[in-house]
């Protein structure tokens, strides 16, 4: 025994109830060490050695260990390096333990092998609440055997499985076993692959169930079909409290409204989805029933288009609610200076978040005002949007004066001219006010603007086609987001074929362009198949020190008239890509 790993066994024999060793890059055989020590000492009943490089070696050192049956009620072996055989001699060492009651073994590599074992022993042992085995490549084959093992199993609570590769097969076999288990009341099943099919088995389990109070369901391959199942379920359940569904859309919106008005849910948390549809309507129906519903306390609907109306809407509604995430949407000024006037009087509020919602110094300032009188509000996120040096200030000024403020994030604040170089999303007043001077309708108080009177079918197609004009966008806010900047071009909204008008680029830095070709977006334009069709260096131009852009038309670029449905423009990272705090990329088009 090295004297490293003699150090590990004195200290786990002279350990009282609990022994942590997290992030100390113990190997095999310092647990083993570790192992041999707790033979020795039966009063440790957590041991947390998360974060190390245990493989199945040291996994089996510990398996004996849990044979002996002591005194063990938590082990964490979260983040390390154990495998399908480290999995099988832990979950044979389980059929003879009798006192654990929490494993944690996620962020390992177990896979579906070792999740079958796991789950063998489930239908012996009678102790285990809590299981954890996210993150450990585990499939439809591991999902199976799992639920295999719930149809008897009768003491756990909880099980996690977020983060592995669980398609509808393992969705519906987890699903059927739950409309019989009685003791299961939280399932995590964020960042699979479930798709639709998978959506609405869970769904037509929710309708049966009445244990379970926790699901999640985020960051996986669900579409409206399958949002708006889960969503109609829960006008029937009555266990749930907690629900992160991911992608919902504009139909499944309007149901979690009706949802919301039946008080069951504590809970919600929609629209984690780079194709979320949840905009101000949407979000004005749920806020109507926020204002009837007395138990939620939770809501996030970030990843949105909710702008200042449905910013506006949910301020009038945040009585109860405890925590609201509306980050990465379109809230502006005016939906920021709602907001703040709600926080006035809000005696509830704890955390607030607003990222990425094109925010500058007059919302910034109404906040700050607001945070001067409230006395709840703790954690406030204001990061990724275009404050100045004023709005900056005043929420600086208040988080010094304001004791109850513990974290405020104001970093990596966006040029402004950034987004006034974006096409912007018409209002429903936008899209009247066109319509009235196309059809010569007296509602505009200038009545010399007036065109020549359209017919109001022929102004109905003109502005369909104007709507569309908007284009597709895709933008990168986050120096740590190294995905490639994309579009795919849509099929048009009559069916037919799309034509590519023009593309736009626009790249903002927290540092000064200060590279030889910093200033150039290097796109590639790919066919259906990903094929490469054409590779081209746009030459940006500088709006400011920060802020570059560049628009391509047909005539310069005639590949511009060959792109078609289903075909991807992309933006190759900048040669600076940590600096980069903003790219947009607009693929135009009707």
């Amino acid at each position: 025994m090295s004297a490293r790993q003699r150090k590990l066994y004195d200290k786990v024999k002279k350990a009282s109830t609990s022994f942590e060793q997290q992030c100390e890059n113990i190997d095999d055989a310092g647990a083993q060490a570790i192992a041999e020590g707790l033979k020795g000492n039966p009063n440790v009943e957590k041991l947390f050695l998360w974060g190390n490089q245990i493989g199945d070696a040291g996994a089996r050192a510990i398996a004996e260990t849990l044979k002996l049956d002591a005194d063990l009620r938590k082990l964490d072996l979260y983040d390390n390096q154990i495998g399908e055989d480290g999995a099988r001699a832990i979950a044979d060492a389980l059929k003879l333990n009798t006192t654990l009651t929490k494993l944690n073994l996620n962020d390992n590599q177990i896979g579906d092998a070792g999740a079958q074992a796991i789950a063998e022993t489930l239908k012996v042992n009678t102790t285990m609440e809590r299981l954890c085995l996210s993150a450990n490549q585990i499939g439809d084959a591991g999902a199976q055997a799992l639920s295999a093992a719930l149809k008897v199993n009768k003491t756990l609570i909880k099980i996690e499985l977020w983060n592995n590769q669980i398609g509808d097969a393992g969705a519906q076999a987890i699903a059927e076993t739950l409309k019989v288990n009685a003791t299961l009341t939280q399932l995590t099943l964020d960042k699979n692959k479930l798709g639709d099919a998978g959506a609405t088995t869970i769904a037509e389990m929710l309708q049966v169930n009445k244990i379970l109070t926790s699901l999640g369901l985020d960051y996986n391959q669900i579409g409206d079909a399958g949002a708006n199942a889960v969503a109609e379920a829960l006008k029937v359940n009555t266990s749930l409290r907690t629900l992160h569904l991911g992608k919902i859309g504009n139909a499944g919106a309007q149901t979690m409204a009706e949802v919301l008005k039946m008080n069951t849910l504590t809970r919600l948390r929609s629209g984690i989805s780079y194709m979320c549809q949840i905009g101000d309507a949407e979000a004005q129906a749920i806020a109507e029933a926020l204002k009837v519903n007395t138990t939620l306390t939770d809501l996030r609907l970030d990843l949105g288009y909710i702008g200042e109306a449905g910013a506006n809407a949910i301020a009038k509604s945040l009585k109860n609610l405890r925590y609201l995430h509306l980050g990465k949407n379109r809230i502006g000024d005016a939906g920021a200076q709602a907001i703040a006037e709600a926080v006035k009087v809000n005696n509830k509020l704890r955390f607030l978040v607003l990222d990425e919602n094109e925010i500058g110094d007059a919302g910034a300032q109404a906040i700050a005002g607001a945070l001067k009188v409230n006395s709840t509000m703790s954690w406030l996120y204001l990061e990724d949007n275009q404050i100045g040096d004023a709005g900056a200030q005043a929420i600086n000024k208040v988080f010094k004066m304001n004791p109850k403020l513990v974290e405020v994030y104001i970093y990596d604040q966006i040029n402004p001219l950034a987004f006034s170089l974006l096409p912007r999303v018409a209002t429903a007043d936008d899209l009247q006010t066109v319509f009235c001077l196309l059809t010569g309708e007296p509602a505009l108080e200038d009545q010399s603007s007036l065109l020549p009177a359209l017919p109001a079918e022929i102004a109905d197609i003109i502005m369909d086609e104007a709507q569309h004009w908007q284009g597709v966008q895709h933008t990168k806010r986050s120096p740590y987001d190294d995905r490639h900047v994309k579009v795919t071009v849509p099929q048009s909204i009559y069916g037919n074929s799309t034509r590519v008008k023009a593309i736009q680029v626009v790249r903002d830095t927290k540092k000064l362009y200060h590279r030889i070709g910093d200033n150039v977006f290097d796109l590639i334009v790919r066919d259906e198949q990903g094929a490469v069709q054409y590779e081209y260096a746009a030459k940006a131009t500088f709006v400011d020190s920060t802020l570059v852009s560049a628009t391509l038309w047909p005539a310069s670029t005639p590949i511009i008239r060959q792109i078609r449905v289903g075909w991807q423009v992309q933006v190759q990272p900048s040669k600076s890509a940590r600096d980069v705090l903003f790219e947009s990329l607009v693929v135009r088009c009707v």
